[in-house]
């Protein structure tokens, strides 16, 4: 009877969410490995942004690139790690910009903010990097291969920035953030502006090498993968309630501003599903007890 029940369960649920395995990414570094579980909650607005990562890694364009910002607030709390960008020639920070290579090769992603996809930049997730527009703004448009790991509450970024993917655990992220920092911006031979942020947090090992991506490959073991996917699911949820608080304050402060204001408040479809497909990874992990 429980087996049936159980079975009836999983069969309503399938109705929902799609049935399938989510793509799971291991980050090999100079530090340590992560995973990253892509399109977590099966969100067909962040399909590209997750094609767009795994054409990158299996193109192999990661290998040998380094992690360029570690950034923290200003109560030196962490706040983004971010790499993905460039290549360097030399185990040590390059001597000068002119030495850096870009990674990104490929098209950039056509942009869907965060405030539309029912997740937002909170701990554990991850988000492209986008560059400015040259007007002061955002160019949502623009992403390509950089990424960022958040590592705090960082909703304010939700506006122009897309969270895609979810880390599983943060323990190689964590070392990464407390190693030593060097800001390349303050040395003239590099090159670089003082406003380049690029540049500014660059974590570095005690023998003062970066911290490179050594491999990127696509998890093909179910076990790992599934464990993955199991992990990132109090992130998730974490995320798709910041997301709906940040939504419905917003429609809360555009109503108040039009003078429209409304106890009715349109329901977060996209939301409400990304919440399902966490409810889904769940119950998937626990078939076998059933």
């Amino acid at each position: 009877m429980i087996n049936r029940l159980c079975l009836s369960f999983l069969i309503a649920v399938s109705l929902v969410v799609p049935v399938g395995a989510q793509t799971v990414v291991r980050f090999e570094t100079t530090v340590g490995d992560f995973d990253m579980v892509l399109n977590p909650t099966k969100n067909s607005a962040l399909t590209e942004y997750a094609n767009n990562m795994l054409n990158y890694v299996t193109s192999n364009r990661y290998l040998g690139s380094w992690i360029n910002r570690a950034a923290t607030d200003q109560q030196g709390n962490g706040f983004v790690l971010q790499m993905g960008g460039f290549f360097s020639l030399t185990k040590r920070p390059p001597p000068t910009i002119e030495s850096i290579r870009n990674v990104n090769t490929l098209p950039p992603v056509a942009g869907h903010p965060a405030a539309q996809t029912g997740l937002s930049n909170t701990i554990g997730t991850v988000s492209l990097a986008l560059p400015g527009d040259g007007q002061g703004g955002t160019n949502r448009d623009a992403g390509t291969s950089s990424f960022f790991v958040n590592l705090t509450n960082n909703s304010f970024l939700d506006t122009d920035f897309t969270v895609f993917a979810a880390i599983s655990d943060m323990t190689t992220i964590n070392k990464i953030m407390a190693l030593s920092q060097v800001d390349r911006t303050t040395d003239s031979n590099f090159g670089a502006s003082s406003g380049n942020l690029a540049f500014s947090n660059v974590p570095v090992e005690d023998n003062g090498y970066q911290v490179f991506i050594k491999r990127a490959f696509v998890i093909t073991d179910t076990l790992a993968a599934t464990k993955a996917i199991a992990a990132v699911t109090p992130a998730l949820a974490s995320s798709a309630a910041a997301s709906q608080a940040s939504l419905t304050s917003s429609l809360i402060a555009n109503n108040a501003a039009s003078g429209l204001v409304s106890n009715a408040v349109p329901e977060p479809t996209t939301i409400l599903l990304g919440l399902i497909a966490v409810m889904g990874f769940g119950v998937l992990t626990r078939t076998r007890r059933c």
